[in-house]
């Protein structure tokens, strides 16, 4: 084992003396190799154990060494950054803060990242064009864009923010996306109500839905902005294990979520909030279920995935039953295409055939892709016959979207 290795071991293990001795090494020494292979270990080490190495840094730093601490600046390591920069930050005066405005602007990405970090905790607004550039412009460092858009939520700047805002409108979903994650690191939560809007209009509703927990709770946005929020939920619910991680069930709080709506529509009957728990159940019992979901995650999150599906399977089947009969009025084509869209999920999933007239009566709808789904949810119930297929096709103008509907009516 080389000396840096055993540093490193020091300074994770229980003994007390032994890691304050080896952060002091590492900090008076600045010890890049050995800050290196720590970040090279982070992800493999407990929360616990990366809060005792912050605690362990933080105690080695004074105001002899907090300058050796830029040698770390070479290696990004997320979960010690905090520690770095606001040990460094109890130093700052105007000589430190140009020293950290010049590697925002020359340094190399992960010294961009730290010093973007450095102005969250000293809010020096000549450093705001460089930070409006990282955080919404053309820039692949998730993490410095991150950084650059909390220092700027810090100094409350208004241009920023309002750009951010007027890009929620763009056409392209990859810079809405970006608009939408440079707002939730900003944190004002007055833009909560753009977020939403943005999200039911996107390609990526998942996306975004994912990002909005971190700057409102849904549990508090269930109570007061119900129906929103409620597709929130749905979206996240549609993205959990492909395009969201599954260990982001915590920061969602999806049990009390879950709990929350389940007592709710015991009494309140809200066809909306039945759609969202019967994809609930179905995709709970997915992740519970099949290993290939789960094989990768911790044993906290296979753990939560178990106790929400027994959360939601140990309703009782008049529970159920009611919820799938309230899901019908979804299917109503004066209820907003993507609230559809969900429910004519639902009914698939489930072959609720107590739906087929209000399928039926959806294809009157001017929304092609509603009619498309329809046709699509009516053959999985084997409820075509009788539908006249060209008056239905007459109303599509998109030829793929033709050619599905006839391979529906063919097979």
């Amino acid at each position: 084992m080389t000396n840096n290795e055993q540093l490193v071991k020091d300074l994770t293990a229980k003994d007390d003396k032994k890691a304050y001795a080896a952060a002091r090494e590492i900090v008076d020494n600045a010890n890049v190799e050995a800050f290196q292979l720590l970040a090279d270990k982070s992800e493999f080490l407990f929360d616990f154990v990366k809060n005792n190495v912050s605690k362990r840094l933080g105690a080695a730093i004074n105001e002899n060494n907090y300058k050796n601490l830029f040698e770390f600046f070479k290696v990004y390591a997320p979960d010690f950054e905090e520690i770095i920069i606001s040990s460094i930050a109890q130093f700052a005066d105007e000589d430190l803060t140009d020293d950290m405005l010049n590697l925002l602007e020359n340094g190399s990405q992960s010294e961009k990242t730290y010093s973007a970090k450095y102005f969250a905790y000293i809010p020096d607004t000549i450093s705001a064009e460089l930070l409006i550039q990282y955080a919404l412009e053309d820039n692949d460092n998730e993490a410095l864009a991150f950084n650059s858009a909390r220092a700027l939520g810090v100094m409350q700047d208004d241009s920023a923010y309002q750009k951010a805002i007027s890009l929620l409108n763009s056409d392209d979903d990859f810079t809405v996306l970006k608009a939408v994650k440079f707002l939730v690191a900003f944190e004002d939560k007055n833009a909560v109500d753009y977020l939403l809007n943005a999200m039911e209009k996107s390609s990526m509703a998942e996306n975004i839905a994912g990002e909005i927990p971190y700057l409102e709770s849904l549990l508090n946005l269930i109570q007061t902005k119900k129906e929103q929020a409620i597709s929130c939920l749905d979206n996240i619910i549609s993205g959990l294990g492909e395009i969201l991680p599954l260990n982001q069930i915590f920061n969602f709080e999806m049990y009390d979520v879950l709990s929350f709506l389940i007592t709710d529509n015991q009494q309140n009957k809200n066809p909306q909030a039945a759609v969202v728990l019967l994809a609930a159940l179905s995709k709970f019992d997915m992740l519970a279920n099949n290993d290939e979901y789960t094989f990768d995650e911790d044993k906290n999150t296979k753990q939560e995935v178990s106790e929400i599906y027994n959360l939601l399977s140990k309703q009782q089947e008049y529970f159920w039953n009611a919820q799938k009969r309230l899901s019908v009025q979804e299917l109503d084509i004066n209820v907003p295409a993507h609230r559809i869209s969900s429910a004519l999920r639902v009914v698939s999933d489930y072959k609720i055939k107590e739906s087929v007239e209000n399928l039926k009566a959806l294809l009157n709808s001017n929304n092609e892709v509603i009619i498309c789904e329809t046709v699509a949810t009516l053959k999985q119930l084997d409820s075509l016959a009788g539908l006249d297929k060209e008056k239905i096709i007459s109303k599509i103008k998109d030829e793929n979207q033709k050619a599905l509907i006839e391979s529906f009516f063919l097979c």
